[in-house]
Order: C-alpha cells, then structure tokens, then sequence
C-alpha cells in the first residue's frame, strides 16, 4: 500500500501560504521538524474486534491511496481551509472528486467522533457535513476535512446515514468505546502501541512529522532574541504547550517526566526495542484544548513553544 507522502502536502502549503508563518507584532511563528522523533503514522479507530468495520475502513483508505485520490483530498482540503480562513473564493473541486454525500436515505446509522480542529483533517466550514452534537462549539455548523470524507464514504458504502459528534480530542477513544452500533473515530489519530490496546487501527492513511512551533529567528533583528528549536530534546526549561491526549501532549509529558521518553523501533519478530532516550530538564508541558488556544498563549508570551503534528502546524500558523 502507498503512503502518502508529506512531500507533496508540503508542496501544497507553499503555494497557498508562502513562508507558513504569521507575522505578530516583531515576531512570526514556524514549524520545524523535530528530529530527533520517528515520522508518526495516522489510521482510523475502531471498536476492538470489529472486523466488520476495519474492513470497510480500510476499502476505502486503500482505494484511495492506490488511485491518488487521498492526495486529491489532501490538496482540496487543504486549499478550503486557507480559502475559508481568509474569506476568499473556495478552490475549485478537482474533476472526479466527491465532496459531497446524500445519507439522508439510509435508516441505519454509522457514528463518527472526532475533534474539529486540525486542519485539513477535520475543521468546521461553510460547506462540511452537519455536526450532529458538538460540544467544543456552540450553534449549528459543519465539519469538512480528509477524516469526515473517509467516513462519508464508509457511510455510503454500508448503506448508514452519517452522525458527527465532534468531542474534545482526549475523549475521542472513550466516546467511540461507548458508542452503540457502528462506529469509528478519526481525527488524526496516531496509531500508537498504547491506543492499539484500546481500539483496532484501519491501515494507515497518512504520515505526519512531530513539529515545534516557537518564533522564527530574524537575522535582522537580533535583539529580538528568538531562537528556533529543531528537537525535543532541545526544550529543557521551556514551557511547552500541547493539545490534551494528542501524541504530542503524551510525548512530551513523557519527556518532562521522571524516566524520560523512549525512542523505540520495531524489531523483526514484532517486539518493541527501545533505542534511545529523551529526557527533559526543568519544562513545563501546558495542556489546552484546543491548539488555537495554544497558538494564542504562544503569541500573549505565556508558552515558548507548541509541540503538535507538522500540517496542521503550517495550517494553524498560515492563516492565523
């Protein structure tokens, strides 16, 4: 199976927002890898035994990714989300590409949880799926994104209407774990050892790099102070604001706590071989709900640093 490649949304960001970065009064923000940690992996959840569903998940996810149109997706979405957030013209949808779904005809339900805003995975638009309970909002509104469209189709394809309930990101797997009848969750959801004892992951649809967000060096304003990190294992002392229960949130806890976080690899009889370790001195991991709450704490001076997935990341400080 392909993976996607982070080349090519790269290459997508750049066209729609120039540098990836927001300018706030002496300061604009960048994304930069961080090195030190493996790629991350992105598949949908399922109820644990749930053949019947990772099954249909995963018709779907490989279809796409064989035929190209996961990179459609990730194109289109990702120039939504920019056009939507600067309130200009929506891009035109590629010639082929379904972006909308008529469920309504369907007695059976399918149940998706998910967490709006990481774009383009999941984020409220204009011209998404109506939510069907949404606690992180208020009022009516829709989700669009590259996870709701894989549910749409999975929808489609058992013949279910679609309900979204968009939930803070941290009770994700707890909602999907209580939920009766069919039903997945998807909001870039990393596939972990830890959450594979909790839930059954759909192959995987897409790769994503471990980011810092923190403020970019200006070579002509030196006073300013701003150094740029590049690894976790640089932030020793600083205040790391994360997004709760993100892979972002439980890496760098682990990093800032007592042991430290283990790098480790998978060896060939399928054992978990730990290669190396990173361990913090004096940071604070500062939790938030929400990653515009982060980036906005990032900006008052109140963290030094986000620690959240490299797209969303370039999306978030883009079109800030």
């Amino acid at each position: 199976m392909k993976k996607l490649a982070l080349g090519l949304i790269s290459a997508v960001l750049a066209a729609s927002c120039v540098l990836a970065a927001a300018c706030t009064g002496t300061a604009s923000y960048v994304a930069n890898d961080a090195t030190d940690l493996p790629q991350e992996d992105f598949g949908v959840a399922l109820k644990k035994g749930d053949a019947d569903m990772v099954a249909a998940v995963n018709a779907v996810v490989d279809e796409w990714l064989d035929n190209g149109t996961m990179d459609k997706y990730f194109s289109y979405y990702t120039d939504l989300y920019a056009a939507e957030t600067e309130g200009s013209a929506a891009p035109a949808v590629p010639t082929g590409l379904k972006v909308t779904w008529d469920l309504s005809g369907y007695t059976e339900t399918l149940k998706m949880y998910t967490e709006s805003g990481f774009a383009p995975y999941e984020f409220t638009s204009t011209s998404g799926y109506p939510v069907s309970d949404g606690s992180a909002l208020e009022g009516a509104y829709s989700v669009a994104g590259i996870d709701v469209a894989i549910a749409c189709q999975v929808a489609e394809n058992l013949h279910c209407k679609l309900e979204i309930y968009d939930v803070l990101f941290d009770t994700i797997i707890t909602n999907l774990n209580s939920a009766s009848g069919k039903a997945l969750a998807a909001a870039g959801l990393s596939i972990t050892a830890e959450r594979a004892k909790e839930v059954d992951f759909s192959n995987m649809y897409s790769s994503s790099t471990l980011t810092i967000v923190c403020a970019q060096e200006d070579p002509e304003a030196p006073a300013d102070g701003y150094h740029e990190y590049h690894s976790l294992g640089e932030l020793n002392g600083l205040k790391i604001g994360v997004q709760e229960g993100t892979s972002g949130d439980l890496i760098a806890t682990a990093a800032a706590g007592e042991n430290g976080y283990n790098l480790t690899e998978t060896d060939d009889e399928g054992n978990e071989v730990v290669t190396g370790n990173i361990k913090l001195t004096g940071s604070e991991v500062v939790p938030y709900k929400t990653y515009a709450a982060a980036l906005a704490a990032l900006k008052a001076g109140k963290i030094d640093v986000i620690f959240m997935d490299k797209v969303p990341a370039q999306l978030l400080i883009a079109n800030a």
